[in-house]
């Protein structure tokens, strides 16, 4: 398995629908647990394969507290019931938030990496999950949803304060220095180290700047507040960052 580049907003390819898979096999096997490999990587609860630069329709989710990920292949939403409105996220939106409507309960169905196939009638975040992931597969994206007037949000705003959210990755290993490897280590033999994923194993710096302008610029977020006035300007030019002058030596 490997970390695959996910890819970001405006890039073209989370704008198309995604192939339906044909045969399962080896390759939408491999491609499948690189996607979780990726996903539990970003601490995401979904990914879809366009995110990964695959037009399949492939899905991996991870819900919190479940041991496992499980594949989705060709998933389908056969029917929904109810609406809601609900804080949602992307990894494709890397740092955002926004207010969306959801089902309030969907049924769905689809292949497992073995060719079986599944079903489920289902609710919460399971739900809001899947229909966020068969968007993606047919070139949706959730600022499609978002609620009339609703801006998008810096990641973790709607959490509580010193709780985690969706964007923070973070890992703990448990290092062992005892010199025996038949004897059962003692507590004092195992250092504990936090760490975290580099941005840059996921994600391109340029192509997030390049994502953060153009959802300025769409009017889907707003400046950044730390900005200063005096270094503002209205220009559509590629070395603005949504107004901000990225590089100061830059001649128009």
């Amino acid at each position: 398995m490997s970390i695959r580049r996910i890819r970001v907003f405006p890039d073209p390819i989370l704008r198309k629908k995604c192939r339906v898979v044909r045969r399962v096999d080896d390759k939408i096997r491999e491609l499948a647990y690189d996607m979780i490999e990726t996903m539990d990587a970003a601490s995401g609860v979904g990914l879809a394969a366009n995110q990964v630069g695959a037009l399949q329709r492939v899905v991996t989710l991870h819900l919190p507290g479940d041991e496992d990920a499980i594949i989705l292949i060709n998933p389908e939403i056969r029917d929904t019931e109810g609406e809601r409105e609900i804080i949602e996220g992307c990894l494709s939106f890397p740092g955002y938030e926004g207010m969306v409507k959801r089902s309030v309960s969907v049924k769905a169905r689809w292949l497992d990496e073995n060719g079986s196939k599944m079903k489920v009638t289902t609710e919460d975040l399971f739900a809001q999950v899947l229909e966020h992931e068969v968007d993606h597969l047919n070139g949706i994206l959730y600022i499609d949803h978002l609620l009339e007037h609703e801006k998008l949000d810096a990641a973790g705003t709607h959490v509580e304060e010193g709780e985690p959210h969706m964007h923070d990755i973070e890992v703990e290993v448990h290092a062992d220095h005892s010199d025996d490897d038949e004897v059962e280590p003692q507590e004092s033999d195992i250092e504990v180290v936090h760490t975290t994923i580099k941005f840059n194993d996921l994600y391109s710096e340029s192509l997030v700047d390049q994502m953060h302008y153009d959802l300025r610029k769409a009017g889907y977020a707003l400046p950044p507040s730390e900005s200063k006035a005096g270094d503002r300007v209205e220009s559509d030019d590629p070395h603005l960052d949504g107004g901000v002058i990225l590089d100061p030596e830059h001649k128009h």
